[in-house]
């Protein structure tokens, strides 16, 4: 198979993301975000996220924030531990705007590249987050071979994702669709999965899973479906299920893993958590011919200043006005759906109307649990 990069399919990933972030969304959901902040639910969120790398107190070391987007959880992760050095990547120039803006980054260093292909030596970082990156990617298997390969045996890696096998109604479109073979664009659409295909893939590409924890109880129907003013009232009902299996399997709508790279751990660093080239993995070099490695691969920094491991830059000077530019490559293509007749549209919408009654009466049902449950675990409380 082609490189990601060679091929122009990193560059196509870079696109279609930068697309994505460029989309604010409708004011409906903009709101409940707002309200996700307010209430606490999103820092109960990330809470859990950064408790399972169970940093011991004055750890050093490198951690790269996979698919880091605005730069929140590089942020926190410098306030919550200092002593990390933190490399953050994303493949959207649009998220990073924000991440290199941040007044709170510290000292976290960012650059643009997809996780298919990241710009970085074998074994280099001691710990590796990845905060609902993961689902976004065409290849999953292929993604967390990548983090695997760039984590020292031994490391722990922390990813965050969708709980697809939860009765969401979206979760149970995309798992239908799947069956018929349908998959959305390679970022920003439906690559939920259940726990049990990730727990599969983390074995498969090296990890052993250390925890898996759900929260995010009846999260998609507070953001998408609810009031935003119901959220709070909403997540103190559901949330303390969060730890009730079978329950909160179908329930949370989001699932999250510790994982660690199997291995001897190595007495001392291989090499130090610089960018290389993602393509040989060879060093960098920083001249008046740009960013070229060893063998000869050149890349160009974007509009940020940071270096853009998305793409290869051109090895000609931009043509004069005398010498019109040539017409670049063409693009990998996504094939669209085709278009639905009418019935087949009218039968969708019944369709989902009828997931969505059955999961309104599957919350109902669970609410005197929840408030029942809520009497003595309270996971609101730190």
């Amino acid at each position: 198979m082609s490189d990601h990069i060679t091929s122009g399919r990193s560059a196509l990933y870079r696109a279609a993301s930068e697309s994505l972030h460029s989309d604010r969304g409708p004011e409906r959901q903009a709101a409940a975000y707002r309200m996700l902040a307010a209430c606490g639910l999103g820092d109960l969120i990330r809470r859990d996220f950064y408790g399972l790398f169970e940093f011991p107190d004055g750890v050093r070391g490198d951690l790269l924030d996979a698919g880091c987007g605005s730069g929140i959880e590089a942020a926190n992760l410098q306030r919550l531990v200092p002593g990390l050095r933190i490399s953050g990547i994303d493949v959207s120039s649009v998220a990073l705007s924000t991440a290199v803006a941040r007044p709170d980054k510290g000292s976290a260093l960012f650059c643009q590249g997809s996780l298919e292909r990241l710009p970085f030596g074998d074994g280099v970082f001691d710990y590796i987050a990845s905060h609902e990156v993961i689902e976004h990617v065409e290849d999953p298997a292929l993604v967390l071979r990548e983090l695997c390969r760039v984590l020292k045996p031994g490391g722990v890696c922390v990813i965050a994702t969708p709980n697809g096998a939860s009765w969401w109604i979206e979760h149970l479109r995309q798992r239908v669709m799947r069956l018929f073979g349908r998959r959305g664009a390679p970022v920003g659409a439906d690559h939920t999965r259940p726990p049990s295909f990730w727990r599969r893939e983390l074995g498969r590409a090296g990890f052993a899973v250390e925890r898996q924890i759900f929260d995010g109880a009846a999260l998609e129907f507070q953001i998408f479906a609810a009031p935003a003013a119901w959220m709070p009232v909403l997540s103190r009902v559901f949330e303390p299920l969060r730890d009730l299996p079978p329950v909160n399997l179908l329930l949370c709508d989001r699932v999250k893993y510790r994982v660690r790279k199997l291995g001897t751990v190595a007495a001392t660093p291989v090499q130090p958590a610089a960018p290389c080239c993602p393509i040989c993995r060879v060093g960098l070099t920083d001249g008046d011919a740009g960013i070229v490695c060893g063998s000869g691969h050149r890349f160009a920094r974007n509009g940020l200043g940071l270096v853009d491991f998305s793409a290869l830059a051109p090895e000609t000077a931009p043509p004069t006005a005398a010498e019109p530019a040539a017409a670049p490559p063409a693009m990998p293509s996504i094939e669209q759906p085709p278009d639905r007749r009418g019935w087949v549209r009218r039968l969708r919408r019944a369709v989902l109307f009828g997931f969505s009654l059955g999961y309104a009466a599957f919350l109902v049902a669970l609410a005197p649990l929840g408030l029942i449950r809520g009497r003595f675990r309270r996971p609101f409380q730190p």
